[in-house]
């Protein structure tokens, strides 16, 4: 037995694109549980078996009568097995005239034409799908007002919490570095001249981005313009320790906003390399406690 849903629709494949797929999908928005094949058969699948899958599980069937569909084998054989279903009491049809008059209805089933029914010509897809609603799901029918259902079924609400979503995004996304997402961490105030008469927002970020008053003092390691190692000139010499210290001297604007403090080591090999785990440390490719070691421990 497949899973149960609510309403089973019957239909000739022409009518789907100017009325069957409107009323599935407003079926759907509305909170129905809807067997319709474009959402329910999948590729490999028995298309006859799916049907009579779909026909048993479904508490209501939904007959889209046109004129596409009388004498149409397939939906005939969706008919009969709703038939059998609403003769033994445990299925109910609900028959939708599309196009179709009683007259047509009579003479090619005269139970069906005996049966109140939804016409399209006095509705379309939107409010046929609460009126069947309202006798599907009264449940959720009772849920809210006739305005409200009118707004789910034409995915009015559904694109009002789109927009509510994007604009939540763009609220948040102005808490978080541009480049990696890493969370805002703090927001500060600082004077922008001498004499303090203007002020503006010092911004950091977990990843290291900061800025002032919008203008970047210090880039993300994710961000494409984050300096190189090749973008500084390294200077090395003895101090009068008999150390050697090595010194970065930035040759790009980028690269000055990500200053390198000094290194020093032993040997010149070994100041260096501290110089290039701090840029590796900055850079956001390097731990602190990696960092650390190789500062701690000398070149082996």
């Amino acid at each position: 037995m497949a899973d149960r849903c609510d309403v089973f629709i019957c239909h000739a494949s022409v009518d789907k694109q100017a009325f069957v797929r409107p009323l599935a999908e407003a079926l759907c928005r509305l909170g129905v549980i809807v067997w319709y094949d474009e959402f329910s058969l999948r590729i490999g699948d028995s298309v006859s078996q799916q049907i009579d899958r779909g026909i048993a599980a479904a508490k209501f069937g939904i007959v889209v009568i046109s004129r596409a569909f009388i004498g149409r084998a397939w939906p005939e054989h969706e008919l009969r097995g709703l038939v059998n279903r609403d003769v033994e009491e445990d299925l109910r049809i609900l028959p939708i005239w599309h196009g179709v008059s009683k007259r047509t209805v009579k003479e090619w089933s005269p139970s069906l034409s005996d049966k109140f029914a939804i016409d399209t010509q006095r509705v379309d897809a939107q409010e046929a799908a609460i009126k069947i609603l309202r006798t599907v799901r009264p449940d959720l029918y009772g849920k809210h007002p006739r305005a409200e259902h009118e707004r789910l079924a034409s995915g009015t609400a559904i694109v009002e919490l789109q927009n509510e979503i994007e604009e939540l995004r763009r609220q948040i996304a102005e808490y978080r570095c541009p480049h990696c997402a890493a969370p805002l961490s703090t927001r500060v105030d600082a004077p922008v001249d001498a004499e303090e008469r203007h002020w503006d927002a010092v911004e950091t970020y977990e990843c290291g981005l900061r800025t002032f008053g919008g203008m970047l003092e210090h880039p993300c390691p994710s961000d494409p313009n984050f300096p190189s190692f090749e973008d500084y000139d390294l200077v090395c010499g003895q101090t009068a320790d008999d150390e050697w210290r090595c010194d970065a001297w930035a040759r790009t604007n980028m690269a000055r906003l990500v200053r390198l403090d000094s290194s020093y080591g032993r040997t010149e090999a070994e100041a260096r390399q501290r110089m290039e785990a701090t840029y590796m440390y900055r850079a956001g490719r390097m731990t602190n406690q990696e960092w650390f070691r190789i500062q701690t421990n000398p070149l082996t």
